[in-house]
């Protein structure tokens, strides 16, 4: 059998998933999963490069016993990288976004934001990859000069397991130094003190070389798990909005041009690339990554969907886009601050903490429909979230829109499609989108006054 193995990490835990074409759709299952997270090093905040490139290894061992060929594709977060030295061996581990010293780069960039924008279409956040390099170069002024490259992470992962020199769309776009031409733009690099990459970012969709003298071989995949969630919905109705629901919360919709106007910077828009060269136009939202915090400061034992299915009502809502989410010290002291009293009780905290998300995603509709002229008729919800009845039942509510949820692993799924289509078991990228629809089931949530 021909299969395809999906590498996908998110920012709390990583997994691999073995996946086939069976009968028109695509069928798969999750082999492993385990949990990673950044740590204090070297007085940053730093990924575990070893634990990364480990899961990665196994995810091949896993391909080569069970297919008689295999692809391997890799998809993580945005913005984060890892930096290659001139005699071709990594310089230091990758740096986590939420670190603290990328708030001061963004802050020095401020000056440059309506620019930057002009120039990159994509929202002003202090993790952005601009600010990370920012912040690099400030603490080690030659770093610039010691780093022969840099590849996002995906990227950089595929660099340490083939020595493949590759730079992927969907993630260059994350940056806020690729251009709206899809290149990457020398003022954005200018304004940083870096060098402007050799290497131009390329659609992904081929094939690269194989991990060692195995039967693997690395596919190309829309390596930022958003633009692999995307693909994951299937084809899209051009009246729904998208929303992926993990660690953050990505609503938008797809659009065929980059939409970079003062209105869409004002708003908070960002202008990601899709797998197929289009833009995913939508706006970063904390997600499960507040409501698994209180979750964890409260010190409860139940499992989150328990909590959020005992929910109180309350009249109380935070906005989520609030800058002091970035990395709290205490997420129920920044909650508790900015809805100006305490919960008294467990339930009302899941009230709390489950309403305010569903209302700052329930006022993006709205928004996006003032940005692009379009009428939307409903949310298509992917990822984790999609699972919880109450947070999708809650979101019709806020929203006033039916909700179809669905699939769970939006970004599994969409991996495995763009693999299935590299490796010519799939036909072209129509048929890809087909094949993905039949392959994701959803459940309808309607509005409830």
């Amino acid at each position: 059998m021909i299969g395809a193995v999906a590498v996908d990490f998110g920012a709390s835990s990583g997994r691999y998933a073995a996946g086939w074409l069976e009968d028109g759709q695509i069928r798969f299952e999750i082999v492993d999963q385990v949990p990673h997270g950044p740590e204090e090093r070297n007085g940053r905040l730093e990924w575990d490069i070893d634990r990364l490139v480990g899961l990665c290894r196994a995810a091949a061992a896993h391909a080569e016993s069970r297919f008689e060929s295999s692809t391997l594709g890799i998809d993580t977060w945005g913005v984060d990288h890892g930096f290659v030295g001139h005699d071709g061996k990594p310089l230091g581990a990758p740096v986590c976004y939420r670190e603290t010293s990328h708030l001061k780069a963004f802050e020095m960039l401020a000056p440059h934001r309506a620019r930057l924008y002009a120039l990159t279409g994509i929202q002003h956040q202090p993790f952005n990859t601009i600010c990370q390099l920012l912040a690099r170069r400030l603490n080690d002024p030659d770093l610039p000069k010691k780093a022969a490259n840099w590849y996002i992470l995906p990227d950089y992962l595929g660099y340490v397991l083939t020595g493949e020199k590759n730079m992927e769309l969907t993630q260059a776009s994350t940056t806020q130094l690729l251009g709206l031409d899809d290149k990457w733009s020398p003022e954005a690099f200018e304004m940083i003190g870096w060098p402007t990459p050799e290497i131009e970012p390329t659609l992904p969709g081929g094939l690269g070389p194989r991990l060692g003298e195995g039967n693997v071989r690395i596919a190309h995949v829309g390596s930022h798990d958003t633009a692999s969630a995307v693909c994951g919905f299937g084809q899209l109705a051009d009246d729904q909005v998208f929303l992926n629901v993990g660690t953050w919360s990505l609503v938008g919709c797809v659009i065929d041009r980059p939409l970079a106007s003062p209105e869409a910077e004002a708003a908070m828009f960002t202008n990601e690339r899709t797998i197929d060269g289009r833009v995913r136009f939508l706006k970063n939202i904390p997600g499960f990554y507040v409501i698994n915090r209180i979750h964890e400061e409260l010190g409860l034992k139940m499992p989150v969907p328990q909590w959020l299915a005992d929910a109180l009502a309350v009249d109380e809502r935070i906005d989520l886009l609030h800058p002091d989410f970035y990395n709290p010290p205490s997420m129920v002291e920044i909650c508790a601050e900015l809805a100006g009293r305490r919960p008294t009780n467990e339930a009302e905290w899941a009230g709390l903490a489950l309403s305010s998300l569903t209302s700052t995603i329930a006022k993006q509709p709205a928004e996006l429909e003032k940005l692009t002229g379009r009428k939307f008729a409903s949310l298509r919800v992917g990822g984790g979230g999609s699972q919880s009845h109450s947070f999708c039942q809650s979101l019709a509510n806020e929203s006033g829109l039916p909700v179809y949820a669905g699939p769970a692993e939006a970004t599994v799924l969409g991996n495995l499609g763009l693999q299935l289509l590299a490796s010519g078991q799939i036909g072209s990228m129509p048929e890809m989108f087909e094949i993905v629809s039949k392959s994701a089931h959803t459940k309808v949530y309607r509005p409830i006054a």
